[in-house]
């Protein structure tokens, strides 16, 4: 057997397999804190909390949407955003559903996304 064959064959599980056996093993633990704006408008921000078992209902019903689209597995998702919750739990269900998630910062230009898009045949 091949130096490749044996390290393909022994690869880790994917990125998404290992979230969900995460969610399976503690669905009430904390999987993320993230900030918030305050309440009273004022001041810094607060945190929030979100549960393995809460990330994953949002990273389902993202994959859901996206196989509803017609996503097919391995096809690109371009996903454009600035660093938030919303876009790992979007990068989770892009994995879930089997695809693959197509970078593209909000300080990238029109041209430049337009050609990211296009390169990358994003399905999404």
């Amino acid at each position: 057997m091949s130096d490749t064959q044996t390290l393909i064959e022994n690869r880790p599980p994917s990125v998404a397999a290992l979230f969900l056996e995460r969610v399976a093993a503690t669905p009430d633990a904390e999987a993320y804190r993230y900030p918030v704006p305050a309440a009273s408008g004022q001041g810094p921000e607060d945190w929030k909390s979100l549960s393995w078992g809460q990330a994953s209902e949002r990273v389902y019903a993202i994959a859901a949407g996206l196989i509803e689209l017609g996503v097919q597995p391995e096809q690109r998702v371009a996903l454009a955003s600035s660093t938030r919750i919303e876009w790992i739990l979007a990068d989770l269900g892009i994995m879930c559903a089997g695809a693959a998630t197509t970078t593209v910062y909000p300080q990238t230009n029109a041209e430049e996304s337009a050609f990211i898009l296009s390169d990358s045949e994003s399905r999404v």
